[in-house]
């Protein structure tokens, strides 16, 4: 027996409901697709270029005092002490002082913390910095009580090498992705 289809009742209710549920779906997938997690502090000019200021001064000093020097000519060096430390202690405030990324929008924070664990760490470069300054205050010391030989010049040149490396390194990633001004030609 045929019926008519005007005698059939169709129900369109399961099919609103699979499109309502698609459309969410898709709403919610657009809007996540424009979220990112940051999970490192945004690029600072003035801190990279204080780093990479920072090691050349520093190597200018590791220059003049690489084949020992003694404590009678302190205070020629005394000044360059006194700027680097300086200069090393005001950049390690810069860098502990940008502000820690935010890694999720605020209304998607409490529900995401249950499905992942992203935590952000401290960016390096402040502690390095500041360890930095302490190395040169304690070469400062030793320059002044009994000067340098150059074998102490070596160790302290290579220890500064490995934290300088590692604050470079970890500035010019923060700068990958930032517009840089092209290079001025002679």
């Amino acid at each position: 027996m045929i019926v008519p289809i005007h005698n059939r009742r169709l129900s369109l209710a399961p099919v609103l409901a699979r499109l309502r549920l698609l459309f969410a779906l898709l709403f919610l997938g657009g809007a996540l697709a424009g979220c990112t997690a940051q999970l490192a502090p945004p690029y600072d000019a003035s801190i990279a270029n204080g780093v990479a200021s920072l090691n050349q001064q520093a190597m200018l000093l590791y220059a003049q005092v690489a084949g020992g020097v003694p404590a009678s000519s302190f205070a020629q060096r005394q000044g360059t002490y006194t700027q680097l430390i300086g200069q090393a202690n005001a950049l390690a405030n810069l860098a502990q002082a940008r502000p820690d990324p935010t890694t999720l929008p605020k209304f998607l924070e409490s529900k995401v913390k249950e499905w992942t664990k992203i935590q952000t760490l401290a960016a390096p470069t402040g502690d390095i910095l500041t360890k930095i300054g302490v190395q040169f205050t304690t070469m400062q010391q030793a320059d002044q009580s009994g000067g340098i030989s150059s074998l102490e010049a070596q160790a302290f040149q290579q220890q500064f090498s490995i934290d300088i490396q590692q604050a470079l390194t970890y500035e010019n990633a923060l700068a990958r992705g930032v517009p840089q001004p092209p290079a001025s030609q002679p």
